[in-house]
Protein backbone atom coordinates (compact mmCIF):
# COMPACT_ATOMS: atom_id res chain seq x y z
CA UNK A 1 0.00 0.00 0.00
CA UNK A 2 1.13 3.57 -0.68
CA UNK A 3 2.00 6.03 2.04
CA UNK A 4 0.12 9.26 2.67
CA UNK A 5 1.74 12.50 3.81
CA UNK A 6 -1.13 13.32 6.18
CA UNK A 7 -0.97 11.94 9.73
CA UNK A 8 -4.31 11.37 11.45
CA UNK A 9 -5.01 13.55 14.48
CA UNK A 10 -4.33 11.76 17.76
CA UNK A 11 -7.01 11.25 20.39
CA UNK A 12 -6.66 10.12 24.00
CA UNK A 13 -9.72 8.44 25.50
CA UNK A 14 -10.29 7.34 29.07
CA UNK A 15 -13.72 6.67 30.58
CA UNK A 16 -15.86 9.70 29.67
CA UNK A 17 -12.95 12.04 28.85
CA UNK A 18 -11.21 12.65 25.54
CA UNK A 19 -8.37 14.84 24.29
CA UNK A 20 -8.06 15.52 20.56
CA UNK A 21 -5.12 17.26 18.91
CA UNK A 22 -5.70 19.27 15.72
CA UNK A 23 -3.24 21.52 13.85
CA UNK A 24 -4.18 24.66 15.80
CA UNK A 25 -5.88 23.60 19.02
CA UNK A 26 -6.33 21.04 21.75
CA UNK A 27 -9.91 19.95 22.39
CA UNK A 28 -10.81 18.37 25.74
CA UNK A 29 -14.17 16.81 26.59
CA UNK A 30 -15.30 15.57 29.98
CA UNK A 31 -18.36 13.90 31.47
CA UNK A 32 -19.12 11.97 28.24
CA UNK A 33 -19.00 15.11 26.13
CA UNK A 34 -21.10 17.31 28.43
CA UNK A 35 -18.14 19.69 28.96
CA UNK A 36 -16.02 20.77 25.98
CA UNK A 37 -12.84 22.87 26.33
CA UNK A 38 -11.05 24.40 23.33
CA UNK A 39 -7.41 25.42 23.95
CA UNK A 40 -5.51 27.20 21.14
CA UNK A 41 -2.00 25.77 20.89
CA UNK A 42 -0.59 29.30 20.90
CA UNK A 43 -1.51 29.69 24.59
CA UNK A 44 0.08 26.39 25.67
CA UNK A 45 3.45 26.98 27.34
CA UNK A 46 4.37 23.33 27.72
CA UNK A 47 2.97 19.88 28.42
CA UNK A 48 4.49 17.12 30.51
CA UNK A 49 3.60 13.84 32.16
CA UNK A 50 1.46 13.72 35.29
CA UNK A 51 1.95 10.31 36.84
CA UNK A 52 2.28 7.33 34.50
CA UNK A 53 -0.55 7.98 32.05
CA UNK A 54 -1.75 11.54 32.70
CA UNK A 55 -0.73 14.76 30.97
CA UNK A 56 -0.48 18.22 32.55
CA UNK A 57 -0.92 21.16 30.15
CA UNK A 58 0.41 24.49 31.43
CA UNK A 59 -0.75 27.68 29.71
CA UNK A 60 1.16 30.92 29.23
CA UNK A 61 -0.67 32.46 32.22
CA UNK A 62 0.32 29.47 34.41
CA UNK A 63 -3.18 27.95 34.38
CA UNK A 64 -3.12 24.14 34.27
CA UNK A 65 -5.39 21.65 32.50
CA UNK A 66 -5.13 17.93 33.24
CA UNK A 67 -5.67 15.15 30.70
CA UNK A 68 -6.32 11.60 31.93
CA UNK A 69 -4.35 9.35 29.60
CA UNK A 70 -5.03 5.88 28.31
CA UNK A 71 -2.19 3.39 28.19
CA UNK A 72 1.39 4.54 28.66
CA UNK A 73 2.31 4.14 24.98
CA UNK A 74 -0.64 6.19 23.72
CA UNK A 75 0.00 8.87 26.35
CA UNK A 76 3.68 9.20 25.41
CA UNK A 77 2.82 9.44 21.70
CA UNK A 78 0.14 12.06 22.35
CA UNK A 79 2.46 14.10 24.56
CA UNK A 80 5.20 14.04 21.93
CA UNK A 81 2.77 15.07 19.20
CA UNK A 82 1.36 17.88 21.37
CA UNK A 83 4.76 19.37 22.18
CA UNK A 84 5.85 19.06 18.55
CA UNK A 85 2.72 20.93 17.41
CA UNK A 86 3.28 23.94 19.68
CA UNK A 87 4.11 27.10 17.71
CA UNK A 88 7.35 28.95 18.26
CA UNK A 89 5.57 32.18 19.25
CA UNK A 90 3.25 31.94 22.26
CA UNK A 91 0.31 34.16 23.12
CA UNK A 92 0.49 35.48 26.71
CA UNK A 93 -3.30 35.84 26.86
CA UNK A 94 -3.49 32.29 28.23
CA UNK A 95 -6.86 31.31 29.71
CA UNK A 96 -8.67 34.28 28.21
CA UNK A 97 -8.53 32.54 24.81
CA UNK A 98 -9.73 29.19 26.17
CA UNK A 99 -13.42 28.50 25.53
CA UNK A 100 -15.56 26.18 27.63
CA UNK A 101 -18.98 24.91 26.58
CA UNK A 102 -21.28 23.04 28.96
CA UNK A 103 -24.16 21.03 27.55
CA UNK A 104 -26.86 20.96 30.20
CA UNK A 105 -28.79 18.22 28.42
CA UNK A 106 -30.38 15.35 30.28
CA UNK A 107 -27.84 12.89 31.64
CA UNK A 108 -27.74 9.39 30.13
CA UNK A 109 -28.93 7.66 33.31
CA UNK A 110 -32.20 9.60 33.12
CA UNK A 111 -32.80 8.27 29.61
CA UNK A 112 -31.90 4.74 30.68
CA UNK A 113 -34.26 4.92 33.64
CA UNK A 114 -37.11 6.30 31.55
CA UNK A 115 -36.51 3.71 28.83
CA UNK A 116 -36.45 0.85 31.34
CA UNK A 117 -39.65 2.07 32.99
CA UNK A 118 -41.37 2.34 29.62
CA UNK A 119 -40.21 -1.14 28.58
CA UNK A 120 -41.53 -2.67 31.81
CA UNK A 121 -44.85 -0.85 31.39
CA UNK A 122 -45.06 -2.03 27.77
CA UNK A 123 -44.43 -5.67 28.69
CA UNK A 124 -46.86 -5.45 31.60
CA UNK A 125 -49.58 -3.98 29.39
CA UNK A 126 -49.19 -6.68 26.73
CA UNK A 127 -49.23 -9.45 29.35
CA UNK A 128 -52.31 -7.96 31.02
CA UNK A 129 -54.16 -7.74 27.70
CA UNK A 130 -53.22 -11.34 26.92
CA UNK A 131 -54.55 -12.57 30.26
CA UNK A 132 -57.68 -10.43 30.44
CA UNK A 133 -58.74 -10.50 26.79
CA UNK A 134 -58.48 -12.62 23.69
CA UNK A 135 -55.17 -13.56 22.13
CA UNK A 136 -55.77 -11.29 19.12
CA UNK A 137 -56.02 -8.28 21.41
CA UNK A 138 -52.62 -9.12 22.91
CA UNK A 139 -51.07 -9.34 19.44
CA UNK A 140 -52.68 -6.00 18.51
CA UNK A 141 -51.36 -4.40 21.70
CA UNK A 142 -47.87 -5.77 21.06
CA UNK A 143 -47.62 -4.15 17.62
CA UNK A 144 -49.70 -1.04 18.35
CA UNK A 145 -47.27 0.45 20.88
CA UNK A 146 -44.28 0.71 18.49
CA UNK A 147 -46.60 1.85 15.68
CA UNK A 148 -48.02 4.63 17.85
CA UNK A 149 -44.51 5.64 18.94
CA UNK A 150 -43.40 5.73 15.32
CA UNK A 151 -46.30 7.99 14.41
CA UNK A 152 -45.61 10.23 17.40
CA UNK A 153 -41.92 10.48 16.46
CA UNK A 154 -42.82 11.35 12.85
CA UNK A 155 -45.22 14.08 13.93
CA UNK A 156 -42.75 15.45 16.48
CA UNK A 157 -39.89 15.52 13.96
CA UNK A 158 -42.13 17.22 11.41
CA UNK A 159 -43.16 19.91 13.90
CA UNK A 160 -39.50 20.50 14.76
CA UNK A 161 -38.57 20.86 11.09
CA UNK A 162 -41.51 23.17 10.49
CA UNK A 163 -40.42 25.41 13.37
CA UNK A 164 -36.88 25.45 11.92
CA UNK A 165 -38.35 26.48 8.57
CA UNK A 166 -40.21 29.38 10.20
CA UNK A 167 -37.09 30.56 12.06
CA UNK A 168 -34.99 30.26 8.90
CA UNK A 169 -37.54 32.18 6.87
CA UNK A 170 -37.35 35.03 9.40
CA UNK A 171 -33.65 35.15 10.26
CA UNK A 172 -31.87 32.79 7.86
CA UNK A 173 -28.90 33.59 5.61
CA UNK A 174 -28.85 32.06 2.14
CA UNK A 175 -25.56 30.75 0.74
CA UNK A 176 -24.48 28.65 -2.22
CA UNK A 177 -23.50 25.14 -1.09
CA UNK A 178 -21.46 22.79 -3.24
CA UNK A 179 -20.80 19.07 -3.43
CA UNK A 180 -17.23 17.90 -3.17
CA UNK A 181 -15.73 14.84 -4.79
CA UNK A 182 -14.33 11.57 -3.47
CA UNK A 183 -10.81 10.56 -4.58
CA UNK A 184 -12.39 8.19 -7.13
CA UNK A 185 -14.14 11.10 -8.83
CA UNK A 186 -17.66 10.43 -7.55
CA UNK A 187 -19.61 13.36 -6.14
CA UNK A 188 -20.20 13.34 -2.40
CA UNK A 189 -23.73 12.92 -1.09
CA UNK A 190 -23.83 16.03 1.09
CA UNK A 191 -23.64 19.71 0.25
CA UNK A 192 -21.01 21.76 2.09
CA UNK A 193 -21.19 25.46 2.94
CA UNK A 194 -19.18 27.93 5.00
CA UNK A 195 -20.78 30.24 7.57
CA UNK A 196 -19.89 33.87 8.26
CA UNK A 197 -17.20 32.79 10.75
CA UNK A 198 -15.42 30.57 8.24
CA UNK A 199 -16.63 27.25 9.67
CA UNK A 200 -17.71 24.53 7.25
CA UNK A 201 -21.02 22.70 7.67
CA UNK A 202 -22.79 19.90 5.84
CA UNK A 203 -26.37 19.79 4.59
CA UNK A 204 -28.16 16.56 3.72
CA UNK A 205 -30.58 18.38 1.42
CA UNK A 206 -31.27 16.34 -1.70
CA UNK A 207 -30.46 17.59 -5.16
CA UNK A 208 -29.02 16.29 -8.41
CA UNK A 209 -26.91 19.35 -9.17
CA UNK A 210 -23.50 20.28 -7.84
CA UNK A 211 -24.74 23.44 -6.13
CA UNK A 212 -27.77 24.34 -4.02
CA UNK A 213 -29.09 27.36 -2.16
CA UNK A 214 -28.97 26.59 1.56
CA UNK A 215 -30.47 28.72 4.35
CA UNK A 216 -28.80 28.60 7.77
CA UNK A 217 -29.36 30.31 11.12
CA UNK A 218 -26.61 32.78 12.11
CA UNK A 219 -26.88 31.82 15.81
CA UNK A 220 -26.87 28.09 14.97
CA UNK A 221 -25.08 27.65 11.62
CA UNK A 222 -25.58 23.89 11.65
CA UNK A 223 -29.35 24.36 11.38
CA UNK A 224 -30.08 24.51 7.67
CA UNK A 225 -32.57 23.67 4.93
CA UNK A 226 -32.59 23.92 1.17
CA UNK A 227 -34.42 26.89 -0.30
CA UNK A 228 -37.53 25.53 -2.04
CA UNK A 229 -40.67 27.11 -3.60
CA UNK A 230 -43.33 27.79 -0.96
CA UNK A 231 -46.07 25.66 -2.63
CA UNK A 232 -43.73 22.66 -2.67
CA UNK A 233 -42.82 23.16 1.01
CA UNK A 234 -46.52 23.38 2.00
CA UNK A 235 -47.37 20.26 -0.02
CA UNK A 236 -44.41 18.33 1.37
CA UNK A 237 -45.21 19.11 4.99
CA UNK A 238 -48.95 18.54 4.56
CA UNK A 239 -48.45 15.08 3.06
CA UNK A 240 -45.89 14.19 5.74
CA UNK A 241 -48.25 15.36 8.48
CA UNK A 242 -51.13 13.29 7.11
CA UNK A 243 -48.93 10.19 6.96
CA UNK A 244 -47.55 10.73 10.46
CA UNK A 245 -50.99 11.34 11.95
CA UNK A 246 -52.34 8.29 10.11
CA UNK A 247 -49.65 6.06 11.65
CA UNK A 248 -50.29 7.58 15.09
CA UNK A 249 -54.08 7.09 14.88
CA UNK A 250 -53.66 3.51 13.62
CA UNK A 251 -51.43 2.69 16.58
CA UNK A 252 -53.78 4.43 19.02
CA UNK A 253 -56.76 2.42 17.72
CA UNK A 254 -54.82 -0.79 18.28
CA UNK A 255 -54.12 0.26 21.87
CA UNK A 256 -57.78 1.06 22.44
CA UNK A 257 -59.03 -2.20 20.88
CA UNK A 258 -59.10 -4.18 24.17
CA UNK A 259 -61.41 -1.55 25.70
CA UNK A 260 -63.86 -1.33 22.80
Amino acid sequence: MGQSGVISSQVLIKDGSTAALTPDRLTLTRDSGRVRVEIPLAVVQRADLSGETGIRVRLTDEAVHSIPGGNATATAAFLAALNAALPEERDPAGSTLVTTEVNEGTRSWVWWSAGSAFLLAYIGYVVWVGLAHEGFDAVAAFFSVPIALLGLACVGALIGKALDRVALARRGITVVATKGYHPNGRAKRYFAYTDAHGNEHLSDSSGAGQTAHIIYLPESPGTNVARLPLPWVVLKYTVSLVIGLGILVFGALGLALPFI
